[in-house]
């Protein structure tokens, strides 16, 4: 049986393309087309998509906030997956280095672990030795989770809980470490309990891409024994919900972060359909 969420992507993948003929330096929707696109045989999508990371970057150094450069860096390392481009690794390598030097300038949780959570993904791409990068970055993750967190009483509000776990989760994916991941899992199972106005369109975007990550890590038989999972943990599900509230809202209010979360979810049903189903 076709998944009905299949459609949904590609009706939102041309929403975000004729979205992307009015702005062309949108690094979300860029990311979110990229994937959708990367083996197209359509000249006019790659056309339009190659037209879109040139403006990118030549506009890049002009956004000075911390969420827009990480998602400029977490863009250009998605592209140089794709392309030899060498301004795209020049570019992240930039951008990289000017979110490491604000890291202990950023008074927010949830923009620090947001910052450091694209270098982390991004070391792979950085020149001249990406180990240096995620060693700084996993210290100062450690700094900022050590300085905030509370046992029992997580690390601020919403968006900081979300924005850590993702870090945490990722900082477990680059060094392996177990009590990386299960803090993670303890932040998401906190966050289901914020209040309703704590929550927004985008954060809520981004807690569904944490619980497919999360959903994941169960599907390693490895991580399950290890881990000490919290009972009867289900993040699919918890990651169907919260996309399911957000659908009505998705067109207008940010089609390409919610489509990123769809294709997340969409791949790991398809990825895991008897430990799932539908």
């Amino acid at each position: 049986m076709d998944d009905p969420r299949t459609s949904e992507l590609e009706t939102i993948a041309a929403a975000v393309l004729d979205r992307l003929l009015e702005r062309p330096t949108d690094a979300i929707a860029l990311i979110f087309l990229l994937r959708r696109f990367a083996t197209t045989d359509r000249d006019e999508v790659r056309e339009t998509l190659g037209e879109a990371l040139a403006a990118a970057l030549a506009s890049y150094q002009t956004d000075s906030s911390v969420a827009g450069r990480a998602g400029w860096l977490l863009l250009f390392r998605e592209a140089a997956a794709l392309t030899d481009d060498e301004r795209l690794v020049a570019a992240a390598g930039c951008l990289a280095s000017s979110l490491r030097r604000d890291w202990q300038s950023m008074s927010s949780v949830a923009d620090a672990t947001y910052s450091i959570d694209a270098c982390l993904r991004a070391a792979d791409v950085v020149q001249n030795g990406s180990g240096g990068l995620i060693t700084a970055a996993i210290d100062e993750l450690e700094r900022v989770v050590g300085h905030s967190y509370g046992p029992g009483e997580g690390i601020g509000g919403y968006a900081d809980h979300v924005r850590a776990a993702a870090a945490l989760v990722t900082a477990y994916e680059v060094t392996g470490r177990l009590p990386y991941a299960m803090l993670a899992e303890e932040l998401m199972q906190t966050a289901k309990r914020s209040a309703a106005a704590e929550r927004t369109f985008d954060i809520d975007c981004e807690a569904a891409r944490v619980y497919c990550r999360l959903a994941r890590l169960h599907d390693d038989r490895e991580y399950r024994a290890a881990a000490i999972l919290a009972p009867n943990a289900d993040y699919r599900a918890d990651a169907s919900r919260i996309l399911a509230a957000l659908a009505p809202r998705a067109r207008d209010e940010g089609a390409a972060l919610y489509g990123l979360a769809l294709s997340e979810l969409v791949s790991h049903t398809i990825e895991s359909p008897d430990t799932y189903g539908y």
